[in-house]
């Protein structure tokens, strides 16, 4: 071999060197990379389950409350404190002209995880009970709760 195919083998070599090494540095890179990613994944998915129970377990309480307290027969100023200690603000509503009368009330609060297809974790929950002319409950307490600005 001549000095110059010597020359010639040992660049091909440092290229080939130089190439694997590039591509064993991107592989490491893409599998920290991916490796990141997937505890993050875990670590929100961790988390997001953790602030739907607790958003869940917010809403069942208030529905049992509600449950519990706004009863066929309660009078409106136990309907009124009961909206007032839940920091939801009250409106009476009837929605047909002598059909019944609802004492309603939405706040909208943040928690939980949304899913897929929703914009924010902006979340309203609803209460509304059924009641007579003087106010008093005539009907059984709902309580609907849901994500908003989904698509």
């Amino acid at each position: 071999m001549s000095s110059r195919e010597d020359t010639e083998a040992v660049k091909t070599l440092k290229r080939s060197v130089i190439v694997a090494a590039a591509i064993a540095a991107a592989a490491c890179v893409s599998w920290f990379e991916v490796r990141h990613r997937s505890q993050v994944k875990v670590a929100r998915e961790a988390d997001c389950e953790q602030l739907d129970a607790l958003v869940n377990q917010q809403i069942e309480s208030l529905k049992k409350d509600a449950q519990e307290r706004l009863k066929i027969g309660t009078k409106k100023a136990s309907v009124l404190q009961f909206f007032v200690e839940h920091g939801i603000p009250l409106t009476i509503t009837q929605f047909e002209a002598k059909g019944p009368s609802y004492a309603d009330g939405t706040i909208y609060t943040t928690g939980g995880c949304a899913p897929l297809g929703c914009g924010t974790n902006r979340l309203l929950i609803q209460v509304r009970v059924q009641v007579d002319a003087d106010g008093n409950v005539a009907g059984d307490p709902v309580v609907n709760a849901g994500y908003v600005d989904c698509v």
